[in-house]
Formats: C-alpha cells, structure tokens, sequence
C-alpha cells in the first residue's frame, strides 16, 4: 500500500511533521530507521547502543518537532542527529566496519573456476576489511559518506563539523591510505 506521503518532497514531508502529523512522522521513522541503523552499526557494532540512541533520536524529534527549523534533506538531518546522539553517548568508535563487499557474478563458470574466483574474492575481501580497519574512524566514515552515501563536501563537512577543503583532504588521505596498503599488498606477492 502506497503511503499518501510518499510523493511529498522531504521540505513537504518535514513540514507536515513539524505542524504535528502523525503520519508524516511514522512515514519518517519507517522511511528512515533502517538506514538509520545501518549508519549507526558503521559508528558502532553495539546494536542495543544503536536501537537506543534511535529510538532516543525520534522520541526526542517529536518532542521537539515544533521547535525545529525546517530542512530539504531530512536523511542528512537525521544522520547528524544519530551521530551526535552516538557521540554523546560516549561510544568508543572503534567498530566503525565495512560490510558491504559485493559478491562476483559470472557466466556459468565451472565449479573449479567458482572456487578460484571465491578463494580469490575471500582474500580480495580480507584485505580491503583490513585496510578499512587500519584507516581512522573518520576516514572511514568519510569514506561511507562520499562513496556509500553519495553525499557532496558540502554535507560531508556539515555533518563532521569540518570545513569542505578538509573534507576534501581527508578523503583524499583515505583514499591514498587504501591505494597505499593495496600497493603493498600486491607488492608482496
């Protein structure tokens, strides 16, 4: 069934649930809340600490929702809020992970090609896992915003209260950081 908010724009839809709509903001929190909680595991694998800070993040949104000022992305207010909430928390940051690693796809290959390509995959993948372990907390979570979440600088440095030119760098670092241990990777072998 089709939701009578899904065709409002997110300035439409934040405005209706700032003016106290129910629905605009139970279509906001089923919209949102499961990539709410895919960003918030990036921050931290502690998934009771996400659930919480969640729940303590739309609870207080609607506390508050006649208070706050209006926005055209309400993904990117939100992520900020969950952020800050996972802050204030006091979450160590340490468990900020890349999970994403997509599976190949072939045609028809024979069962001894699969396995090759699998075993090559599995260690493909370890190795860019541990590359991402090895990068700092921001510059995975840069690395998640410019790439996974398609952000711009702009938003980037909004919502890591930075400026764009270090966000630029910062992604730049990062990125050199993957090449950087890729290169040795393959060097080794």
């Amino acid at each position: 069934m089709k939701s009578a908010h899904s065709n409002d724009s997110d300035s439409e839809l934040w405005q209706k649930f700032r003016d106290g709509s129910e629905d605009a903001y139970a279509f906001i929190y089923e919209k949102f809340a499961p990539v709410l909680f895919h960003y918030g595991y990036r921050i931290s694998q502690d998934e009771d600490l996400v659930k919480d800070c969640i729940q303590d993040l739309f609870v207080n949104l609607w506390l508050s929702r006649y208070k706050l000022g209006a926005t055209n992305s309400i993904k990117f207010y939100l992520f900020r809020s969950l952020r800050r909430e996972i802050f204030r928390k006091g979450n160590d940051m340490k468990a900020f992970q890349y999970h994403d690693l997509e599976a190949f796809t072939g045609d028809e290959p024979s069962l001894e090609d699969l396995w090759i390509r699998t075993e090559e995959e599995h260690v493909r993948n370890e190795a860019l896992s541990k590359t991402f372990t090895n990068l700092s907390v921001r510059q995975r979570e840069i690395i998640f915003f410019r790439f996974f979440e398609n952000m711009d600088f702009d938003q980037i440095s909004l919502l890591m209260d930075i400026t764009p030119r270090a966000a630029y760098k910062l992604v730049y670092r990062a990125l050199d950081a993957i090449r950087n241990s890729i290169d040795q990777k393959n060097f080794r072998k």
